[in-house]
């Protein structure tokens, strides 16, 4: 393309020589016949002059058409190359989308192979399944047949621990108890050699974790501490400890004299009134209001009743009756309040062992644990209706 511009220019600036040529050669003609004839040489001038012009307006027209070409030429190569780009780009878009295409199909091709393993795995674990149930009918059935008497004695041995297990627990409150008995249970069913307790076995095991989970009562300890307590009671010391009751001496002798003599005396028997009036009343020292006490001659009794109580809540620790040990310890802390001095120091720990075995839960709430039993029973029931079979 840069040889035909360059011929074209060649090709224009010959033509512009040569019509100049032209044109100087006809000036002079008209020189010459203007030096002839001096009258027409002023239009001969004014026609150069619009012949120069439109001369030049062509030769400007013609440099403008060749620009506007060329400027035409490269736009219709950058317009080529920008069409070569875009095809390139489009080349590149489907290539894109085929692969995606392709990935799509290979991803649902996988797709439908994960479903069908899946699919296959689901069939397989069924059939495992009901192999499985077919070998243990089958095994249940072979030890029914050849009479698996060790099984059965096992299996039942099992069945009494689970019986004294439920009653240790539920009757007498002693869950360490049931949890041996339980633990020995599900030894003889795993001695047993039937695979078809094993739900039997996983209902057990979680029983058993119940019964570790449940709160321990220490009875001993606290059988223990009341006996202690009870052996304390004497030391205590009463409110009223320091009244000085009558001399039982004095109160027993007769009057002097009395015997002797047969006179009646005014003196004597107001002494003998005073007397019989000691013995009857007695004046108690008291910083505060006194209920209903009992008399200073009846401490015994008094300190009687109070060893009544702590053995009264021993009793019923041990019954896991918790309403009447909190009761009868509540009630000797009350005693202790109205009746001894709670300043004295032993009086005062008395008084706040008392308050520490009140505050205590003799009997806590007991995990159920007759599931073992029934899933056993319903289990040995359908073995034997299988027997019969």
């Amino acid at each position: 393309m840069s040889e035909t511009d360059s011929e074209s220019g060649y090709r224009q600036r010959e033509s512009e020589a040569e019509f100049t040529d032209a044109i100087e050669g006809e000036v002079e003609r008209i020189d010459e016949t203007a030096a002839k004839s001096g009258l027409s040489r002023l239009p001969l001038i004014i026609a150069l002059v619009a012949l120069l012009a439109v001369v030049l307006g062509l030769v400007l027209g013609y440099r403008y058409w060749l620009d506007m070409k060329q400027s035409l030429v490269s736009l219709n190569d950058a317009l080529l190359k920008a069409n070569q780009e875009q095809s390139r780009f489009e080349q590149q878009l489907q290539q894109t989308r085929q692969d995606f295409a392709q990935q799509q199909q290979a991803i649902a091709a996988q797709r439908d192979a994960l479903t069908q393993q899946a699919e296959k795995i689901r069939q397989e674990r069924e059939s495992s399944r009901k192999q499985g149930d077919q070998l243990y009918r089958s095994l249940a059935e072979i030890q029914t047949r050849m009479g698996g008497k060790e099984g059965q004695w096992r299996v039942a041995e099992a069945e009494y621990l689970m019986r004294v297990a439920n009653h240790r627990l539920n009757l007498m409150g002693d869950p360490d108890t049931a949890l041996e008995a339980l633990k020995s249970a599900d030894e003889r069913i795993a001695a047993s050699g039937d695979p078809g307790w094993s739900e039997v076995r996983e209902i057990i095991a979680k029983e058993v974790a119940r019964l570790i989970a449940t709160p321990k009562v220490d009875r001993g300890g606290i059988s223990a501490e009341l006996t202690a307590l009870t052996e304390r009671v004497d030391g205590l010391a009463l409110e009223d400890a320091g009244v000085m009751l009558a001399d039982e001496a004095t109160l027993s002798d007769p009057p002097e004299d009395v015997a002797g003599n047969e006179g009646f005396q005014l003196d004597r028997l107001l002494d003998d009134f005073w007397r019989g009036f000691k013995s009857m009343m007695v004046i108690r020292h008291h910083d505060r209001p006194v209920g209903a006490m009992l008399p200073p001659e009846h401490r015994y009794f008094l300190l009687q009743n109070l060893r009544l109580k702590l053995e009264n809540a021993k009793s019923a620790m041990m019954g896991r009756n918790q309403p009447l040990y909190s009761d009868n310890l509540t009630s000797a802390i009350g005693w202790i309040d109205h009746y001894f001095q709670l300043s004295d120091a032993d009086v005062a720990g008395f008084r706040s062992q008392l308050e520490g075995l009140a505050a205590k839960e003799i009997a806590p709430r007991m995990p159920d644990i007759s599931g073992s039993l029934r899933a056993l029973q319903e289990r040995r029931k359908r073995v034997s209706r299988e027997a019969v079979r």
